[in-house]
């Protein structure tokens, strides 16, 4: 009998924790509110409701049996009531830190906060992690409630187990109906629904409505967290067409008319013009979405050098990164091969060896360096490029300690007065070289180095800290043109991602749409290119300026040769198809997310109103997800894959 009531009290107390942190991540997204109407507000809480029921009846199980179990015996032994005291306690904090943590997830990621969050707590890497949390005072905001929800949850916990103490002494069927009630709800509540002809709840319960923030809002993130974990280790996660079906589709949209035995995406490419040994800079640029531009109608001048160099260069305006991490972008870029959920692909045992831009590049004669500001570890970043072709690679550790100024290392503009030292260095060599640099001052905390006076007012410090990584770029190239090897480099710059402010789509269009600008006054003829590209594309784009012949065995195209009909891309466990005019999106279990009109910012699905342009779409992307799975595999006739 008492069993029931001290498990429904401590039901609502969590129900109410979980529902003032969703009433957190309502204050911070107002903005995201617009045009929804207050039913669909409503709504959206009480789809909350079910996911906290479900979350909180698995946090409530064991400790309901132990109760139902004393509630028999007439009392609960000591040991069992601080078992359950302490058992509650460890897993509530755990679960009220995920939801702290969710918040400033959310707003960085426009997701809720799921097992990508934790790829970077690896060992040589977790301290860098802590640094940046502790280092940016908006993330130590949400420690707060926290703390005071789990100090209230520990003392209200401790008061209503202790009842146990004392069960009441009601007869045997009175405790066996109540006790069979107790469990015939937690049971269904565990299920998130009554019907047993039905699934249990899913993610996609939460979808209800036109809005993206109020279909993300229902969701409780530790159900998110545990259910993104279970998908992570399911080899049969991905519901994609069959791989046969797949590889011709992807042969086809790459031009591939005669499969190489060796590896079926392989491709030798002769160059049409004669090889020049041009220098190749390639910056990735940390968080540069192309919203920043005033070409994209930014009116901030947060990136006058990028507007600029823009206009005298070959810039492509409709391209997309393939993922949201910058671990992807290196990935994508370097490699030419789609991201690929779950994981991260600069790890493995052992690491994988690709024909990639780098090795390409030293196989014919070049210098390849790299240069980051951070920890050498982070990511695996050391391993994986001395795995893929460069030589040299400069980090943290071969700076000045006086130089770093936060967890990420060394600013902007220092780290490109280093990437000067370096690439003076690397043309001594007497040998065409190709260097990869990686900023990262664009990125949290956002700490402007001393002494540098943002040309900004009133703006928040990420804002400024854009403007100060573009001019860090224009000093660079400022001082680079003074260099003898100038008038001879090709420069690249490009986004390793973007960062959303606010989504009106299950996956922001900030976070994927970048630039990629191929800037060199002397060698490169200024032109603006609209056609759909992508990261993967840039490795066989720069094979053909520097008339190299090679194997392309990437799922890239030469962008100066051929058109891509669709971008393509990942966030979590979902997926974007993207042309000039349509934007689909569907999970990784094809579950379809919708089919947008993407330049009017509508948020209508159109999707039953253009059933075969979504059809397409879809397949366009699950083709190509479904042939970077099969090779990323251990199939023997794909050995080429491993170099």
């Amino acid at each position: 009998m008492k069993s029931f009531k001290i498990t429904f009290q401590i039901y609502c107390l969590l129900i109410v924790i979980f529902l003032i942190f969703r009433l957190l991540l309502l204050l911070t997204n107002i903005p995201a509110l617009e045009g929804a109407s207050f039913g669909e507000v409503l709504k959206a809480f009480l789809i909350g409701l079910k996911f906290d029921t479900t979350t909180t009846c698995f946090m409530i199980a064991l400790p309901a049996l132990l109760m139902i179990i004393g509630d028999f015996a007439g009392k609960m032994p000591g040991v069992l009531r601080v078992f359950v005291i302490v058992y509650l306690s460890v897993v509530s904090l755990l679960a009220f830190f995920v939801c702290g943590a969710d918040i400033p997830y959310y707003n960085e990621f426009v997701t809720r906060f799921n097992i990508a969050a934790l790829n970077n707590i690896k060992p040589g890497q977790t301290g860098t992690v802590i640094k940046m949390i502790f280092g940016e005072p908006k993330f130590l905001v949400y420690l707060i409630p926290v703390i005071v929800l789990a100090v209230l949850f520990i003392l209200l916990i401790r008061r209503i187990v202790n009842q146990t103490k004392d069960f009441s002494k009601g007869g045997y069927l009175g405790k066996t109906l109540c006790s069979v009630a107790l469990v015939v709800l937690v049971f269904f509540g565990m299920r998130g629904r009554i019907n047993l002809d039905y699934t249990p709840i899913c993610l996609n319960d939460s979808f209800f409505c036109s809005n993206h923030f109020l279909n993300q809002l229902g969701l409780n993130p530790n159900y998110v967290l545990i259910t993104s974990a279970a998908e992570n280790v399911d080899k049969d996660y991905f519901a994609f067409v069959d791989e046969d079906e797949a590889l011709i589709e992807v042969q086809k949209q790459l031009g591939i008319t005669e499969e190489n035995e060796d590896f079926p995406l392989s491709r030798y490419v002769v160059a049409d013009k004669e090889r020049n040994d041009y220098n190749v800079v390639l910056v990735l640029m940390e968080s540069m979405k192309s919203s920043n531009m005033a070409h994209s109608g930014n009116k901030l001048g947060l990136t006058p050098v990028l507007d600029s160099i823009s206009d005298k260069s070959l810039f492509f305006d409709n391209f997309y990164s393939q993922n949201t991490r910058t671990c992807y972008g290196i990935f994508s870029t370097l490699m030419g091969y789609p991201s690929m959920f779950p994981g991260n692909p600069m790890y493995g045992t052992p690491l994988r060896k690709y024909e990639s831009m780098p090795s390409v590049l030293k196989e014919n004669g070049y210098s390849t360096a790299a240069i980051i500001s951070h920890d050498k570890q982070f990511d695996n970043i050391y391993g994986f490029y001395l795995a893929n072709g460069f030589e040299t690679i400069v980090s943290e550790e071969d700076y000045p300690k006086k130089e770093i100024i936060n967890s990420w290392g060394i600013p902007d503009h220092i780290l490109f007065e280093h990437s000067l030292n370096l690439i003076d260095e690397l043309y001594t060599k007497d040998k065409p070289f190709f260097i990869n640099i990686l900023t990262v001052s664009n990125h949290a905390p956002f700490i402007l180095p001393e002494g540098y006076v943002s040309p900004l007012t009133d703006c928040s410090d990420e804002l400024k800290e854009i403007e100060y990584a573009d001019h860090s770029i224009g000093e660079f190239l400022e001082k680079a043109a003074q260099k003898p090897w100038f008038d001879k480099t090709v420069f690249v710059f490009l986004g390793d991602h973007g960062r959303p402010i606010t989504s009106i789509y299950p996956i922001s269009l900030e976070f994927v749409h970048v630039p990629l600008i191929i800037y060199s006054p002397s060698l490169i003829e200024p032109r603006l290119d609209s056609q759909m590209a992508s990261q993967i594309d840039v490795f066989p784009t720069l094979m053909d300026i520097l008339g190299i012949n090679y194997n392309n065995s990437t799922f890239g195209i030469d962008l100066l040769k051929q058109q891509r009909k669709y971008a393509y891309f990942m966030n979590g466990n979902r997926y974007g198809v993207i042309d000039k005019e349509w934007y689909y999106l569907s999970d990784l279990q094809g579950t379809s997310l919708g089919l947008y009109h993407y330049p009017d910012k509508d948020n209508t699905n159109y999707e039953k109103a253009f059933k075969e342009k979504a059809a397409e779409m879809k397949f366009y992307g699950e083709c190509n997800w479904k042939t970077m799975l099969m090779l990323n595999g251990n199939r023997a006739e794909v050995s080429r894959f491993l170099r």
